[in-house]
């Protein structure tokens, strides 16, 4: 049944023991053993096989997202992707990374794939009830000086963006009050600049020190910047 299972599906496919719960564990470890030997199917790690996808270039190598992706899901942890692809998805930067970046709300420092992929993980991330785009524009005010534009360039893509009703802005001014005061304060200048919900800015004011100074060299393209504590 397995073997069946795994031919039927194709190739490109990954296989964990959890694709086989109604069988007896001994027969799929046994199963996935041997056709491990045999070169049809490929072991990435622990628990996680691959059914190799070939060309006439030779063989190609599973996706690590995918990857990573299979690992958290049998841990039960939810993820969100971040970082340059995500923020390239948004259309905030045309550049690519070979580093896989990955939202997390569980403690996970290290995660092995199986491949030469480089993998971050960013662990304490809150990513329930958030689109993949939602959580991507709340980090990307959290790493402005990492994306490959100008802050203020990147701040000025961001607030077009919920000019332009790709986001809701109530919604995710509830989302970050539990985000870090910077993406707060960034939220509320670009909040008032729009004419954004009263409540929602009001909340996200009230959830700040007045005494802290944000340096985050975008003030020029936020016209409510100093209300907003945003140098």
């Amino acid at each position: 049944m397995v073997r069946k299972g795994i031919e039927e599906a194709g190739p490109g496919e990954l296989w964990t023991y959890a694709d086989f719960k109604t069988l007896p564990p001994m027969a799929v470890a046994a199963a996935l053993s041997r056709m491990t030997a045999e070169g049809a199917i490929r072991r990435m790690r622990k628990g996680v096989y691959y059914s190799p996808r070939k060309t006439r270039f030779g063989e190609i190598s599973p996706d690590p997202t995918s990857v990573a992706a299979t690992l958290l899901r049998n841990k039960g942890i939810k993820w969100k992707p971040s970082g340059l692809p995500a923020y390239n998805g948004l259309g905030l930067t045309t550049q690519v990374s070979p580093v896989l970046t990955l939202d997390m709300p569980e403690k996970i420092y290290s995660l092995r794939t199986g491949s030469d992929a480089k993998l971050r993980l960013r662990p304490g991330v809150n990513v329930s009830g958030l689109s993949d785009n939602e959580r991507a524009v709340l980090d990307a005010m959290r790493d402005l000086r990492r994306i490959p534009t100008s802050p203020v360039e990147a701040v000025r893509k961001i607030r077009d963006m919920f000019a332009a009703k790709r986001f809701s802005f109530s919604r995710l001014a509830r989302r970050a009050l539990n985000e870090p005061p910077r993406v707060r304060a960034l939220l509320g200048a670009i909040g008032c600049e729009l004419g954004a919900d009263r409540k929602a800015l009001t909340a996200l004011r009230k959830s700040l020190n007045p005494m802290t100074t944000f340096r985050l060299g975008v003030a020029e393209a936020l016209p409510h910047a100093s209300e907003w504590q945003i140098q």
